[in-house]
């Protein structure tokens, strides 16, 4: 009796002294911003104010071009390898202990394939088309073949820099094969037999995830809201299929811009005007998809006045409700000039849980 007490009161400090492991932060509520925006005190400081008046709690910063440079300059020698040790970036993480002060989420957005530097250092890296030029998108950007295993490295060592530098969350834009402009003649280079774009994808999520899995972030996927329709041309072509990113990931953030869905979708000849329908309809289908699935839905929704002639508070707060409605509480407004008149003119309490 006397020596079960003793194993029992052993047990009991072996259980007190286990480390206590924190919940991994995410994004929330929240803006996006640019590195121009982040970088001037002038310009970010009001911001973080009137977020916080808002209700917001998080903010995605684009970071790709500064964690970058020391990478490209090695995979312009072709000296990267998976031994490449990196190390935390000093601007950013400097502004995620700012943020994380004022009770900010810091969420470090990067454009994975869509890589103009990448291609002017290495053209040998870039998506051709039939007769050998670069392919161009419509906006004449320059991509990465994802099949290449040094596009993916030169990636997830960058994702790694972020979290070094105390980023909450890696948040991967562009992570997808181009659609727009040439796409129907794109010709990759480092193409691998029988290997399929859905492949391709899974295979880099899966490789960031054993990168970062000692830098307690969160993983975070932007998506073309059509996305979430997932009709199988549209799984092909962009090699997005939900179901077998959800192991790798854990925020989904469906692009659920009105604007972005062509005229007649759905039956309605300007999407733009309808912003509680695309977003709820797009909720509600990413939610079916990924049910079972342990991935929270974060959908971005439009901050800005495309194709959309009753754009104003009303419209965002129209969106937030559509994503409420199916049980989703957080989303991230874009707006690509950080002019967020309309996000923070919103009741307070729409912008809380």
């Amino acid at each position: 009796m006397v020596l079960a007490l003793v194993f029992l009161f052993l047990a009991s400090i072996g259980a007190a002294q286990k480390p206590f492991i924190s919940v991994k932060k995410r994004s929330e509520r929240g803006i996006y911003l640019t590195a121009y925006t982040a970088m001037s005190p002038q310009r970010l400081d009001p911001i973080l104010k009137k977020a916080k008046a808002a209700g917001l709690n998080t903010i995605v910063v684009e970071a790709k071009t500064r964690l970058k440079r020391p990478l490209l300059d090695l995979a312009r020698k072709r000296h990267l390898s998976p031994a490449t040790r990196v190390f935390a970036d000093p601007w950013l993480a400097k502004l995620a202990q700012k943020l994380h002060r004022e009770g900010f989420v810091l969420s470090v957005r990067l454009v994975v394939f869509k890589d103009d530097h990448l291609i002017l250092a290495r053209p040998d890296l870039a998506i051709r088309v039939k007769g050998g030029a670069l392919y161009r998108d419509h906006m004449g950007g320059r991509w990465c073949d994802p099949y290449s295993d040094e596009v993916r490295l030169y990636n997830e060592l960058i994702a790694e820099r972020a979290a070094l530098s105390g980023a909450d969350e890696i948040q991967f834009d562009y992570i997808r094969f181009p659609a727009e402009g040439s796409a129907y003649l794109a010709y990759f280079p480092h193409q691998k037999e029988g290997v399929s774009r859905v492949e391709i994808i899974k295979t880099f999520l899966k490789d960031v995830r054993a990168r970062l899995k000692d830098h307690h972030v969160s993983i975070a996927v932007d998506i073309f809201g059509v996305t979430a329709w997932q009709k199988q041309n549209d799984i092909q072509n962009l090699g997005q299929d939900l179901k077998a990113m959800a192991p790798y990931i854990d925020v989904l953030c469906p692009m659920f811009y009105p604007s972005h869905f062509h005229s007649g979708y759905d039956g309605f000849e300007n999407p733009g005007s309808h912003p509680y329908y695309f977003v709820n309809t797009g909720v509600k289908k990413a939610r079916q998809i990924l049910s079972g699935e342990a991935v929270a839905i974060v959908p971005w929704i439009q901050g800005f006045d495309l194709r959309s002639p009753n754009f104003g508070p009303e419209y965002i707060s129209e969106q937030i409700r559509a994503c409420r409605d199916e049980g989703v509480n957080g989303f991230l407004v874009w707006n690509a000039a950080n002019n967020y008149w309309a996000t923070f003119a919103i009741n307070r309490n729409a912008g809380q849980h």
